[in-house]
């Protein structure tokens, strides 16, 4: 998940060596332009005995990483602890000099301000009011909403804030030269693109610092946030909520209708469960991108648990399209349930923690527990029949654990029909609770982590007996390398015969082929083929384009079970990567 805050992405020329780094002369580099310097340096790596020299080609800031191309055309990522190696090993030749320190950059702690002379210029005023916010925002310049804001520091008087401001400029390379001089005498806000066309010609980043009154920030914000909680949905988003009693008009796949954003559902709807947080939904990240925002993948997950409730319990079908964001490699996906939290809200059957409540929009963590969990079932005063949970297990600080879940699933086993589990961790015990719903008709579990010891951790043989025990499943959206040979096993021995949706991504990747299906494919083939009048929709695997490996009744094309062989230079980088991947925790097919 993404945070609402991180380090700005001050440009560095591209340059050879760190000597040419465009920082200003007897000034302090702040953390980012350290890291940035290290492009151009040499570098050299052992692999199988043999040395390689490369080059630092590129910083990647949001995960810390530099691309290493090296002179046999090869390349990779190295974080910190490997490059710092990399780069003593090619100056020492893997011999420390005597009396010689190894350089060293501390890890980042994630809440950390850079000391820069703005931040020492704030702890200054450390004790007195805050009452203004300096602001730094970095943006592609071909894309002003995909701005990376910053923090520089917050200060008592707009005198101290504006001299800030002016202190930040002067620090960051894209005002170099020209800043100092346009701005002379002028207070913030300072633009990067307002600089003379010979000096941002070239520059693929603009830079935009102002000043925030936080008083009339705070005011603002509450008349926004009152606002929102008294919107209406987007009037083009129209729901039904009776049940569906004609089966001819259900409709399944793909769908091209029109893709509507709801920024304001979570404000309307107050989450159920306690020991969340009401924001304003511009809390999160990404608020103005639209379908790149923070919000609008929570409002995707949850319509998506809507839909299945819909299918699963009312009778109707499932629809969805897709979309693919701006410098994403992926495809995202859109749900269309015919009614949902809007209608739901109310609904003391829905036990729903997917939601923006229960989530710090700061680091991502998710303020969900075992112990509010069970609160909210207790203050339902009924059975619930669906669960939906976010568990944010990506993001550090994120307490609730498998058996939090497995707890409160197993004492309302005789009356739930939907369970969805996005990002949470699972063992064998929660499996075995979701097993012993046998009136179960809907299960999601997406990017779940594998969790336990031993006997507890869990395997496709414990989902294959959930499978089993679960003769209702209407709906089975899995992705996660759980689902195996075991649970094809199971589908192809008839368990869940009224299975209507199936959507597996559980690829396999091995040394010599990627993206193939996991398990005896001729059993998969034979338990999708023996379903082709019962399965209204099924993915399997799907590609980059959405496209599903293997399509019933399909032509010979469609059957993509064995994935793709790896080309001799994916080979090639696989075998460079080994002994990092061999280092790290779990096997190699765990860490891909």
């Amino acid at each position: 998940m993404a945070r609402t805050t991180s380090n700005s992405k001050t440009k560095v020329a591209k340059s050879s060596s760190i000597s040419k780094t465009k920082t200003k002369a007897g000034q302090t580099m702040t953390e980012l332009q350290k890291d940035k310097s290290y492009v151009g340096r040499h570098v050299s790596k052992k692999f199988d005995s043999e040395m390689y020299n490369g080059t630092v080609a590129k910083f990647t800031p949001k995960h810390r990483l530099w691309k290493i191309k090296y002179e046999d055309g090869d390349a990779e990522e190295m974080d910190w602890d490997d490059l710092s190696k990399a780069m003593d090993l090619h100056d020492g030749k893997g011999q420390k000099k005597k009396g010689a320190k190894k350089e060293v950059t501390p890890a980042r702690a994630p809440d950390a301000t850079p000391v820069t002379a703005t931040s020492a210029a704030a702890a200054t005023v450390a004790d007195a009011a805050k009452n203004y916010r300096v602001i730094r925002n970095t943006y592609p310049r071909n894309d002003v909403s995909c701005g990376d804001e910053h923090v520089v520091g917050e200060f008592a008087t707009r005198e101290q804030a504006n001299e800030a401001a002016r202190t930040e400029m002067s620090n960051t390379c894209q005002f170099e030269d020209w800043g100092e001089d346009e701005f002379a005498n002028k207070p913030p806000p300072y633009s990067s693109a307002d600089g003379p066309f010979e000096a941002i010609a070239d520059e693929d980043e603009f830079v935009d610092i102002y000043v925030v009154d936080i008083a009339k920030e705070k005011v603002a914000e509450k008349r926004e946030f009152e606002a929102a909680k008294a919107s209406k949905p987007p009037a083009k988003i129209t729901t039904v909520t009776a049940k569906l009693l004609d089966p001819s008009q259900r409709k399944f796949g793909k769908t091209n209708k029109e893709i509507f954003i709801d920024p304001n559902l979570f404000a309307r709807h107050p989450c159920c469960i306690p020991g969340g947080v009401a924001r304003n939904p511009s809390a999160y990240p990404n608020y103005h991108k639209g379908r790149g925002s923070f919000g609008f993948l929570i409002q995707r997950l949850s319509d998506r648990n809507y839909a299945m409730r819909a299918l699963c319990l009312d009778g109707y079908g499932a629809e969805y399209n897709t979309y693919k964001k701006a410098r994403a490699n992926y495809i995202s996906v859109v749900w269309y349930p015919p009614a949902n939290l809007n209608d739901h809200a109310s609904d003391k059957t829905i036990i729903d923690g997917c939601h923006l409540d229960m989530i710090d929009p700061i680091d991502g963590k998710t303020y969900l527990t075992g112990s509010n969990l069970q609160s909210a079932i207790v203050n339902s005063g009924t059975s619930p029949e669906c669960i939906f949970l976010n568990g944010a297990q990506s993001n550090p600080g994120s307490v609730i654990s498998a058996d939090d879940i497995a707890f409160p699933i197993s004492k309302c086993h005789d009356t739930l029909r939907c369970i969805a589990l996005t990002e949470c961790k699972i063992n064998a015990n929660l499996v075995a609770a979701i097993a012993s719903c046998s009136k179960l008709r809907g299960l999601i579990l997406e990017n779940c982590q594998l969790w336990g010891d031993d006997e507890n951790m869990p395997t496709d043989k414990h989902l294959a007996a959930l499978l089993r025990s679960c003769p209702n499943l209407r709906w089975c959206f899995v992705k996660s390398s759980i689902f195996g040979a075991e649970c094809w096993n199971a589908l192809a021995e008839n368990a869940c015969p009224n299975l209507e949706v199936l959507w597996v991504d559980a690829p396999l990747h091995t040394q010599d082929r990627i993206d193939t299906i996991r398990g005896d494919h001729d059993t998969i083939r034979s338990a999708l083929n023996s379903r082709w009048d019962k399965l209204k929709l099924c993915m399997i695997n799907p590609d980059d384009k959405n496209k599903s490996r293997y399509v019933l009744g399909g032509a010979k094309k469609t059957d993509r079970l064995n994935g793709r062989e790896r080309t001799e230079d994916e080979k090639h980088n696989l075998k460079e990567r080994m002994p990092s991947i061999r280092r790290g925790s779990g096997s190699y097919l765990n860490t891909v």
